[in-house]
């Protein structure tokens, strides 16, 4: 089992009373704490006034909303975001986390609120990646403690991974040639294509799909349930489809 991970589900025992956050006690702090890594657009990002805005942000704001209270975002790096949420310092995590079956042992998940393809990238001249398996002998990138860095790990065959900080870093690894592969999620990979900035190739050969949720601490259950209730409701209510056509320009999946 991975290191950090390990530490997570030893520590938890003793993190637990901290995270065990009951919709009364949110309401009598009079703040909903969120963590996000404001670095992986379309879900998290920050504009040109220093905003948080994405995906994440809209549905963390009509959450907050429907419980009755204000949101309180925290920006941490992607790494951080898990260890911050163990050990009690955030409510919720919502920076387009994969639900992972190992995860699943030291926390709670919302049910699916998006899903991600996993895919490769190369610059827009390198032509010798035909699939996600064709990582012999090069570089690969992939944000640190990541689905994409578990795919990388279990896939093999590459001269070296590097495991990156945030998003932003491995398409500045590719931009630097320090790495000639990354893994991303196909929503990321788009919303690069979208900016118009280095011409990069998307490779979907051999792409993973993941269902992904709002992390939750794992005793608070009572949040959860309030969670899932009101993204039932959304999707009724046609206010889930509106949010996804916004951010990824195309319909959720059944």
């Amino acid at each position: 089992m991975r290191g950090w991970l390990l530490l997570l589900l030893m520590g938890l025992s003793a993190a637990a009373p901290a995270s065990a956050r009951t919709l009364a006690e949110i309401k009598a702090r009079d703040c909903l704490i969120i963590g996000t890594s404001g670095t992986a657009p379309p879900y998290s990002s920050v504009n040109a006034k220093y905003q948080l805005v994405g995906y994440d942000i809209d549905l963390g704001e009509i959450i907050g909303k429907s419980l009755d209270v204000p949101v309180c975002w925290r920006r941490i790096d992607f790494r951080g975001l898990l260890p911050a949420l163990a050990s009690g310092q955030l409510d919720l995590v919502m920076s387009g986390a994969r639900i992972r079956p190992k995860l699943k042992q030291a926390f709670l998940f919302s049910e699916p609120y998006s899903y991600e393809e996993t895919v490769a990238i190369t610059r827009a001249s390198d032509t010798g990646v035909k699939s996600m398996a064709d990582f012999k002998g090069r570089t690969v990138a992939v944000v640190a403690t990541s689905f994409q860095e578990d795919v990388a790990k279990a896939q093999g065959g590459y001269s070296e991974l590097l495991s990156l900080p945030n998003g932003p870093d491995v398409f500045l690894a590719m931009h630097t040639g320090h790495a000639s592969v990354g893994l991303v999620g196909i929503s990321a990979a788009e919303h690069y294509a979208r900016m118009h900035l280095d011409p990069i190739r998307i490779i979907r050969a051999g792409a993973l799909l993941a269902p992904q949720g709002i992390v939750i601490g794992k005793t608070s259950t009572e949040l959860k349930v309030a969670i899932d209730r009101l993204l039932d409701q959304r999707r009724a209510n046609g206010q889930y489809t509106a949010l996804y056509l916004k951010h990824f320009h195309k319909a959720p999946p059944l």
